[in-house]
């Protein structure tokens, strides 16, 4: 089953490219809605601060406002690379993205809730996550971020190596894998050993499969085409 739905995110990220070039689409789409459960909204600068109820498939422009509902969940996957952010219910944030080459320059806002990045090697550019107290860089790493803008950010590493910049103090660490940063507002940064039990749920397991996935792509002329993916 692992496999299958592999091969068809392979697929669907190949029709996404081939989709973008036919409709020039290329310099403002960065990513796609690949999972959505429950109430996810988007408000792009283009919809006069409007928030929209998307589904999966929504392609996302950069700086498109992302909010999740209670009880919802949503999986975010980047078109250069297939970099994956999977957030939890209660987080907002503005996902931003500057093109260099064949790559993109990543960064997420993040004003609160919870996000796991799962970042495959950056063949340029860098991917930054940025809250009202912290930026935290990565070439290539899966690791959690909870963002509480009364407190701070709590970091848990997975694997790989994180640097974290506390912007109040400007101290700078590297956490490394099994470790968790906490960055506070006081501008100090401690760093531990992760309990496990402490890193958050990810739910990305618990959502079904759809078996039809429709893309709203939109041309230069603002007409809009429906792609529909269907499989067993």
């Amino acid at each position: 089953m692992k496999f299958f739905f592999k091969n068809i995110l392979n697929w669907i990220f190949y029709l996404f490219i081939c989709s973008f070039q036919l409709y020039g689409q290329l310099n403002s789409s960065i990513a796609v809605l690949s999972k959505v459960k429950g109430d996810v909204l988007v408000k792009s600068l283009d919809l006069s601060n409007k928030y929209l109820n998307v589904n999966p498939g929504y392609i996302l422009k950069d700086g498109d406002h992302i909010k999740t509902e209670i009880n919802s969940f949503a999986v975010l996957m980047y078109l250069d690379d297939k970099s994956m952010v999977k957030l939890k219910s209660g987080t907002s944030l503005i996902i931003r993205g500057e093109r260099t080459g064949d790559g993109l320059k990543k960064n997420l806002d993040i004003n609160n809730g919870s996000i796991k990045s799962i970042i495959n090697k950056q063949k340029k550019g860098e991917f930054t996550v940025t809250s009202p107290t912290s930026v935290a860089s990565v070439k290539g790493t899966s690791f959690w971020v909870i963002t509480d803008p009364d407190q701070g950010d709590t970091f848990f590493n997975e694997e790989g190596l994180v640097e974290i910049k506390n912007l109040i103090s400007g101290e700078i660490i590297d956490l490394i894998a099994n470790q968790t940063g906490v960055s506070l507002l006081t501008g100090i940064i401690n760093v531990s050993q992760t309990i496990q039990s402490e890193i958050p749920i990810d739910e990305d397991s618990e959502i079904k499969i759809p078996k039809e996935l429709k893309i709203i792509l939109s041309g230069p002329d603002q007409e809009q085409k429906i792609l529909i993916i269907k499989y067993n």
